[in-house]
Parts: structure tokens; C-alpha cells; sequence
């Protein structure tokens, strides 16, 4: 597969550097197919700030003849035979215009087309501020699509206080975000889980740091680093086919012509009474140099963040009748510094208007630095309790490192020879997580006499008889139950090849086919020791002299919860554990998820576009996906504590999916669209591997049999667009899934086994609505509002022990709803936005228990976020961000809402900046 993949490269390197013959007497002679006809070529931008207008509709005047600009703003009319052609060029949100095209010594002059911001009201024109820019962009990219599809664009993503891609596509209908320390980390589109969608840069999808699943970390790309940020709702044949719920597309930024911007800021996190300063820069530049051929673009982003959480996690005790008591409680610390760097590159060399090249390429990279301070209470279902003090830190700065990356890089062409196109790309692509050295030391006093007060389930309590256990760690009552350090490295590893083929059949019907291969590979290496002091009482007295107490006056969930005194980062940190002062093991049980995972997936597919009739256009294919995988990974047995590297035999499966899409206008601001489509998820990476975990009285087993879940859906759409920059829609959505994983328990007379298994199928039936408008009794005040309501059910449910008693689907709220109101009146500008999601089961494995009482839940969460600024010129701005102004915390529950699981809160978030465009 490499060596085809490196041939494929350089053979259709080689074509677009040397066209040949027949292609070096085109670039000399006139662009004309035929000796009436003519095709003509241009680019749409806005006049204020050079950028692309995509989505633009171009008509030949006095014909059906026309086309739609591209993400780069450039647009390709063929077979034009009229004679002195005029374009008519509209675009939502600016004035049209009309352009005559030019010929000059028997060519046709690119058309350079620049449109103004602006509105016709009442036969009055209004000018469009900076603010309703991003959003009459994005706009007009949905109404153009065929499918149906939400779209933010850069600009308007800087209207909100988002600092990653994920935080800016809550804001989307239908999207609702799993957040981690405060930032939203996975997407869930369409209530489906993170792993039932797929997240792509420049539609080539971007691999996952994850160990054992597909999600992808949304929050390691700044929001600032993309130009649009596509939400596709309904797959096309030309489209990977694993995205259940939809597919979020990261459209990076294109060179235009000179543009310098930068960007700077400041902030502060209030957890606490110090809180935590945060700092931010960023810049692009963009320029075309010889005569318009080559275009460049770099961008580069950097944010500084230091800030943490307070979080308290419950288990409780489950019988037949419901939840008996509480079983475990644990507060936790966490000291967090973020730094998030990226880069991104765009190049393009036109070759002449018929074909041109391009480069794109985009890495992240974000580091984590964490100390966790964790004082738990377990077998609180006893007489008596034990207490563990346990802190999580490394040997980098004192505090365990989280060093995630990911880079993907493309190498394409696009090249016109008349009726036929012809475009490819060639991708690499790779994430990574390394936690090089992630050491825990912890304490532990067992018997200890307690009481409980479960009074209040959301904040319960635990009190110790012994006062001086109760304080922490001391000299007196501890002892040392373990040291460890770890070694995480998890890789995953893209390498595709695609080709695609157009060729107009007719003016009116476009046929479009084409292939791919992906080769995949994904590791988890992972190493686990144990470490003994060889003097015990030395390394006691000395850690007994290194205590630091962690307890803060304002604890988030409530002062009467006291994190007490433990061992301290720094202590823990410069621990030399590979000296003669410890003995040490490594521990094979850590081991056993340990895999290597080679997956490949040959796709193939037909397209074809046929505009009915002037108002109804129908877009119908299929696409064909092989898949196979192959596995290594472990048996453990604790019995002998043996680890033992298998193989497994490859698994392969096929499957065949139909497209359907019908598109009708109404008018040219209103829109109907129909869609029937398959498609499909893939089983995580562990639950192929052929791994099997033997503890005590418990199996634990892969499957590499697994099939992947595959979903039937029906969706339709209303979209009415204003002229002064707004939208009303209105749509239904279904879907009919199949093959739902989940963790199967048997019992094979020894061993209670537990296996992912194809057990069940669901239903999800939804409907969503969303309005953007402009008030116009208040000039620049301006309406977002969106809301979605799902309703999933997981039905024939296979496992022994519990039916599906109308479960939801996993990562699925009944409930996602969005709204802001903003206000723009010359220079100044500011927005007040709101986001609510419902409660949904945890998608995380395990959540769903052998009773309803044993189920955990993702909370209800309503957060309000605001954002504005000043502009001074007409070059720079300043700008300002308050995040979760209502101080909202991540909350998980067990069985009802009343009882606890974990609740983590972050507080406010401050920042101010500022901005330059030129």
C-alpha cells in the first residue's frame, strides 16, 4: 500500500508539472473548446477585505448557463456561445452586480469580480457591518448546497467567544458538545454519539489521538485557524460514508490576494482567588505573487492558558428496589496549564486557468500539564471506611504531561480538459498522545471509623472520627500504598489517495465518479512499573517533610468539602526512580491493552446531477466501501500473571450505499430539500482486537467479528432566506439503525465474560428549526436562535439481564437549543449568547449498567457566554470574552438526577485583545 500510495503521488505530481504537448499549445492558445465556444474562468471577492465570497451564484445573462464559486471564491463557466457574455453575480448579504466579460487578442480575460457588503430594503440600500459579514457568508454557502448543511464562517466564528472548534460548533443546530476542563472536546451532530461522526480538514477525514475509539479531539484546533467550518447533515456518494449522525468538515484558509492580520490578548481564569492568567496570539498572511499564479498563506496561532477544576465523584450502592447508600466519594483538585499551538500552510500554482495545484497542510499540537490531588473515601458500604490520598503528577514541570498532536497534509490538483474534469488528492495524516512520564503516589489509612450524610444525593458527605486522618497526610496513621509511573503513547496514522471524475453529459446533467483508498494504522504502546523504596522509613520521613495542603476557601461544589494536605507535586516530581533507592516491576496487567491495528478501506462511487427543471435539481449515486481490518494484541491471566502477544486473522466486510437528494426553490431565497441516504459507523479500535483479560472471576474479550453500525436516513429541509441577512428553517429528520455495539455479559461456567457484540437496533426520529434575522424596529440588533428535538430509542437489545426499558441512545439529548442576540452600531459591537443541551446517557463504554439505577448520565447544561468589541479604525479593533458567565459545571449523575456521579466546575473566564487587518 505504500508503494502504491508514494507511485500514485509522483505520477500525478508529474502530470500537473508536465501537462504535455497537447497542453502547452492550450495554455498558448485561446481558452475555447470548439470555434463558438468559449469558457470563462474568474474569482469573487469581497471589495472591502480581498477575502473569497464562496458559495456565489454567477448566471450568463439571457440563458440557464452558470456556476457556484468555491471555497477559494473562483468559479468555471464552459461551453458559452453567446456573443458579448454578460455575468449577473449575487451573493446574500451584497449588492449584485453585473459584469461584461472581456476578450483581449482572442482570449477571455479572468474575470475579477468584487462585490460590495450591503442590503436592498424597501428600495434602500443598507450597509452591512462587519458582524453580519461572517454570517451572510455562511448563509449563502447552505442555500447553494444541494445537501443539506450548516456553515460558520471564520469571521463569524470570531463573533463568538470560542476558543476551539468544537466550542464554535455548539452553536450550530442540532450540535451539542461533550466538554473537558471547560472546553468542548467531542461533537455530538443529531444526538448521536462523538464516534457515530466523522470530523475531516479540506473533506479528507483527520485520525484520532484516542486510545481505543475514533473521536476526534476538537479541542485541539483553535477556532481561528479555519476559514469555514462545515456541519454536513446529509452524505453525497463523493463523501466517506462513516457518519451516522453528520460530518464536520474544517475548511482551512485559501491565499487570496496581500493580507496581513494579527492578533493578541490577555485573560484571566477565576477559579480560585489567584485564578490563572491566559495569553493568546495569532496571525495570517497571504499574498499572490507572479502575475496571480502562485498564492500563498500562512497562519499561526498560540494560547497560554493556566487554569484547573473542583470536582467531587460519587458511587452509589444498587439493589433490585433502586440506590441503598453510598459506596464511594472522591474530591478531586486539578491544576491545569494548556498551551495550544498551530500552524497552517496554503499554496496554490495555477498552471493556467485550466489546471492548478495545490498545498495544504495544518499541525496542532496542545500540552497539557496536570496535577491531580484526589482524596477518596471508599467501602463506605462497610463498617468501617478506607481513605486514599492520591496525587497525579510527572517529572515535566512538577505535573504530568498530555502531549497531543496532529498534522494533516495534502498534496492535490484540479485540471479541466473541456467536458471532462479530472482532481485528486494525496493525504498524510497523524495524531498522537504521549504521556511520557505520568507518576501517581498515594497514601492510605484503612479502618477508619465514619459517618455519612446523604441528606442532600447532589452534595453528599463524609466525616471521619479521626480528626488527624481527616486533615491528611501526616507522620501518624498513612501508609504508603503505591508508586507508579507510566508510559502512554497512542498513534494513529492516515495515508489516502482519492480521484474523481466530472463529465458533462449535458448542460442540464453532470455525471461524477470516482475512487479512494485509505490505509490506516494505530497503535497503543503502553508501559506500567511499580516502585518500592528498598528503606521505607528514609523515603517516609522525607516525603513526611515535602506536604503541601490543598485545601482552598472557595471549593466550587461547597466549603464543606476539604482537600486536606498531601504529599507535594514537587516532591513527587523529583523522585529519581531508575536509582538503586527503589525496586522495581513492571506491572503486565497495564499491559494488556496494548494493540496494533492495520485497517484499509477501498472506496468507489457514481454521481450524477440532473437539473429537472429550473427550480428542481436531483443529485442520485451509490458508493461502494471494503473494509478490512487486522489485528495484535495481548492475553493477560492473573492467575499466573502471564501477558502473551496474539494475532488475529484479518476481518474483512463490505457495503453498498444509496444517495438521494432532491433540491427545489421555491423562489430564489426559499428552498426544499429531500434526502435518503445510508451510512454507516465503524467498531472502535479495542473492541476488534482479539484481547483477552483474565482477573479473578472476570473475562473480558475482543471481537474482531464486529460488524459496523449502519443507519437508514430520511431527511427534509425548509430553508427561507432574507435579503437583509437572515434565515427561517424548518426540517424532520429519521434514522433507522442498525447493529448497535454493546458489552455483552455471559457467564461460560467459570468466568463472567464480557464481549462487545452487534446487539440491538434504534430509532431516532427529530426535528429541528432555526431562525437568524435582523430586528427592524432596533437598526443592528440582530436574532440566532436554533433548537432541536430528537427522540432515539434502542430496540431488539440482545443482552441477558436487561431490556432496553426505552432506553435513549447513548450521547443522544432530547433537548439541544441555541440563542443569541447581538447589537452592532458603527464601531461598536457585542454579542450575548446561550446554549442548553438536555441530559443524555454517557457514550463512554459502561454506562449503561444491568439496572436503570446502574445507568450514567451527562447532565442538562445551560451556559451564557459573552463577547464584543470596538473597532478604533478601519484597521484595528479591540475585543473582549467573558465564558460560562452562569459559572456552569460538567455534571454527571447515577440511575436519577438526584444522585451524584461527578460534577467538575470551572468558573469565569476573562479575556481582552487586540486586533489587526490590513
Amino acid at each position: 500500500m505504500k508503494k502504491s500510495f508514494i507511485v500514485a503521488l509522483t505520477c500525478m505530481t508529474a502530470f500537473a508539472g508536465n501537462i504535455g504537448e497537447y497542453e502547452r499549445n492550450l495554455i498558448a492558445a485561446p481558452v475555447v473548446t470548439n470555434s463558438s465556444s468559449v469558457v470563462i474562468t474568474g474569482v469573487v471577492v469581497d471589495a472591502t477585505d480581498g477575502l473569497p465570497l464562496p458559495g456565489s451564484t454567477i448566471a450568463l445573462k439571457g440563458t440557464k448557463h452558470g456556476a457556484i464559486s468555491g471555497q477559494n471564491g473562483r468559479f468555471r463557466i464552459e461551453h458559452v456561445t453567446v456573443a458579448n457574455p454578460v455575468l449577473v453575480v449575487n451573493h446574500l448579504g451584497y449588492m449584485p452586480v453585473e459584469v461584461p466579460v472581456v476578450m483581449q487578442h482572442g482570449k477571455v480575460v479572468p474575470v475579477d469580480i468584487r462585490l460590495e457588503p450591503g442590503t436592498v430594503v424597501s428600495d434602500e440600500i443598507t450597509v452591512v457591518g462587519t458582524m453580519l459579514k461572517g454570517q451572510a457568508k455562511a448563509l449563502n454557502q447552505q442555500k447553494t448546497n444541494l445537501n443539506i448543511t450548516n456553515i460558520v464562517a471564520a469571521d463569524q466564528v470570531g463573533k463568538f467567544p470560542d476558543s476551539n472548534v468544537g466550542d464554535a460548533l455548539k452553536r450550530i443546530p442540532g450540535v451539542s458538545v461533550f466538554s473537558d476542563q471547560g472546553e468542548a472536546r467531542f461533537g455530538h451532530i443529531r444526538g448521536t454519539e462523538p464516534r457515530f461522526n466523522s470530523v475531516t480538514v479540506n473533506g479528507e477525514r483527520i485520525p484520532s489521538a484516542e486510545a481505543e475509539n475514533r473521536t476526534i479531539q476538537l479541542d485541539l484546533i483553535p477556532a481561528d485557524m479555519v476559514q469555514t467550518i462545515e456541519v454536513i447533515k446529509a452524505l453525497t456518494p463523493d463523501m466517506d460514508a462513516d457518519a451516522i449522525g453528520g460530518s464536520i468538515n474544517l475548511v482551512t484558509k485559501v491565499p487570496t490576494e496581500e493580507r496581513v492580520s494579527v492578533n493578541a490578548g490577555g485573560g484571566w481564569n477565576m477559579l480560585d482567588a489567584t485564578g490563572g492568567a491566559r495569553y493568546q496570539f495569532g496571525g495570517t498572511y497571504g499574498n499572490r505573487f507572479s502575475d496571480d499564479k502562485l498564492g500563498v498563506l500562512f497562519s499561526l496561532s498560540y494560547d497560554d492558558n493556566d487554569f484547573g477544576s473542583d470536582n467531587i465523584e460519587a458511587e452509589w450502592d444498587v439493589d433490585e428496589d433502586g440506590i441503598t447508600g453510598l459506596k464511594t466519594l472522591e474530591v478531586r483538585k486539578y491544576d491545569v496549564r494548556r498551551v495550544r499551538r498551530s500552524f497552517s500552510t496554503g499554496l496554490d500554482y495555477r498552471l493556467n486557468e485550466n489546471h492548478v495545484v495545490k498545498f495544504n497542510g495544518i499541525y496542532n499540537w496542545r500540552e497539557d500539564w496536570e496535577n491531580r490531588y484526589g482524596l477518596t473515601y471508599d467501602d463506605l458500604d462497610d463498617a468501617n471506611a478506607t481513605i486514599e490520598r492520591k496525587l497525579k503528577g510527572g517529572v515535566d514541570d512538577d505535573a504530568r504531561l498530555e502531549d497531543q498532536q496532529m498534522m494533516s497534509f495534502a498534496l492535490s490538483g484540479e485540471h479541466d480538459f473541456g467536458k471532462l474534469d479530472l482532481d485528486w488528492q494525496a493525504s498524510y495524516s497523524k495524531a498522537y498522545e504521549h504521556r511520557p512520564q505520568e507518576r501517581y503516589i498515594t497514601f492510605v489509612a484503612e479502618d477508619q471509623a465514619f459517618s455519612s450524610d446523604i441528606s442532600d444525593t447532589g452534595y453528599p458527605t463524609v466525616t471521619l472520627d479521626n480528626a488527624s486522618i481527616a486533615a491528611g497526610i501526616s507522620s501518624t496513621g498513612w501508609e504508603l500504598d503505591e508508586l507508579t509511573e507510566e508510559r502512554q503513547y497512542t498513534e494513529d496514522v492516515d495515508r489516502n489517495f482519492a480521484l474523481n471524475l466530472k463529465y458533462d453529459l449535458s448542460a442540464d446533467v453532470k455525471l461524477q465518479f470516482g475512487g479512494k483508498v485509505r490505509d490506516k494504522n494505530k497503535k497503543r504502546d503502553n508501559n506500567f512499573y511499580e516502585y518500592t523504596p528498598l528503606d521505607e522509613d528514609a523515603f517516609l520521613a522525607d516525603a513526611y517533610a515535602n506536604l503541601s495542603n490543598e485545601t482552598k476557601d472557595d471549593f466550587l461544589p461547597g466549603d464543606q468539602y476539604e482537600s486536606g494536605v498531601f504529599v507535594s507535586n514537587e516532591f513527587l516530581g523529583d523522585l529519581d526512580l531508575n536509582s538503586d533507592a527503589f525496586e522495581k516491576e513492571e506491572v503486565l496487567e497495564e499491559l494488556a491493552g496494548n494493540f496494533n491495528a492495520e485497517e484499509q478501506v477501498k472506496a468507489a462511487y457514481v454521481m450524477g446531477t440532473w437539473e429537472l427543471t429550473d427550480q428542481a435539481t436531483l443529485l442520485g449515486g451509490g458508493r461502494y466501501e471494503h473494509t478490512r481490518n487486522e489485528y495484535d494484541a495481548y492475553q493477560y491471566h492473573a492467575d499466573n500473571d502471564t501477558l502473551t502477544r496474539v494475532s488475529g486473522s484479518p476481518s474483512e466486510y463490505s457495503n453498498l450505499l444509496p444517495y438521494v437528494h432532491l433540491r427545489y426553490k421555491l423562489d430564489d431565497l426559499t428552498n426544499i430539500k429531500l434526502a435518503y441516504t445510508h451510512s454507516l459507523a465503524r467498531p472502535n479500535y479495542f473492541d476488534l482486537a482479539p484481547y483477552v483479560e483474565i482477573d479473578e472471576d472476570e473475562k473480558s474479550i475482543g471481537n474482531p467479528d464486529l460488524e459496523p453500525t449502519l443507519s437508514k436516513n430520511i431527511d427534509v429541509m425548509f430553508e427561507h432566506y432574507l435579503s437583509d441577512i437572515g434565515v427561517f428553517s424548518a426540517g424532520v429528520f429519521y434514522k433507522s439503525i442498525s447493529d448497535f455495539i454493546v458489552t455483552q455479559k455471559t457467564n461460560d461456567g467459570t468466568y463472567d465474560v464480557f464481549q462487545p457484540i452487534n446487539a440491538g437496533d434504534g430509532t431516532m426520529t427529530g426535528f429541528e428549526t432555526a431562525a437568524q434575522f435582523q430586528l427592524p424596529f432596533i437598526p443592528g440588533l440582530g436574532l440566532y436562535l436554533n433548537y432541536t428535538y430528537t427522540d432515539s430509542e434502542i430496540e431488539n437489545w440482545q443482552v441477558e439481564g436487561r431490556d432496553s426499558d426505552g432506553l435513549q441512545l447513548p450521547g443522544s439529548p432530547k433537548h439541544t437549543a441555541n440563542g443569541s442576540i447581538s447589537y452592532e452600531k458603527g464601531p461598536f459591537n457585542i454579542r450575548l449568547s446561550a446554549n442548553y443541551h438536555s441530559d443524555f446517557i454517557d457514550p463512554d463504554g459502561g454506562s449503561i449498567g444491568e439496572s436503570a439505577w446502574e445507568d450514567r448520565y451527562y447532565d442538562d447544561a445551560f451556559s451564557l457566554d459573552l463577547n464584543g468589541g470596538y473597532r478604533l479604525s478601519d484597521v484595528v479593533q479591540v475585543y473582549y470574552e467573558v465564558s460560562n458567565l452562569t459559572n456552569e459545571p460538567m455534571r454527571f449523575y447515577q440511575g436519577s438526577e438526584e444522585y451524584v456521579a461527578q460534577e467538575e466546575w470551572y468558573d469565569r473566564r476573562f479575556l481582552v485583545g487586540i486586533k489587526a487587518d490590513w
